[in-house]
């Protein structure tokens, strides 16, 4: 089985190799660069258009995948909070069909939220404005400061159930 990620970020991809492993060894997991027609921080609705419009780009590009798996973050308004949780779709080429699901959420102060969007969402994400203001460490990671479990861990558990939603279905 060929699958490819709309993204070469290293997280994303061994997350997508992790989640198929149970396969065994007939899985080859590429990442490839993937335009997702959205801003740095996509907001809402977009976090799934983001999504949607990697696995476009791919699927225009590359032959021959059984699947196209597409990660991405974004910042959504619940319960009047600011939650970040990833959006991940995996898109099957044969049959035309999608899958998608969303991770476990962390909150964002409104504070950074305003801050990121008053600079533009189309040029910079809330998690970088809150590294710029020392409320966490990394930009790419907020989740371990903010919750003490590594974004990796919230993307890796939604890949894994999604996977095996798919695949056992």
């Amino acid at each position: 089985m060929k699958i490819g990620v709309t993204s070469e970020n290293k997280l994303k991809v061994d997350a997508v190799k992790k989640a198929y492993s149970f396969l065994g060894s007939s899985v080859e997991v590429i990442g490839y660069k993937a335009d997702s027609g959205v801003g740095e921080q996509p907001v809402e609705q977009q976090t799934l258009e983001g999504a949607k419009n990697r696995i476009s780009d791919v699927n225009s590009r590359v032959k021959g995948l059984h699947r196209i798996v597409s990660i991405e973050n974004g910042i959504f308004r619940e319960d009047e909070k600011w939650l970040d949780k990833a959006v991940i779709v995996i898109y099957d080429p044969t049959k035309d069909s999608e899958h998608v699901a969303y991770s476990d959420s962390i909150i964002f102060p409104d504070e950074y939220v305003e801050k990121a969007r008053q600079l533009g969402f189309d040029k910079i994400t809330v998690a970088k404005v809150m590294a710029d203001e020392g409320y966490v460490t990394n930009p790419k990671d907020p989740h371990l400061t903010i919750a003490g479990v590594s974004r990796q861990v919230y993307i890796e558990k939604t890949v894994q159930k999604l996977v095996e939603q798919v695949e056992k279905a």
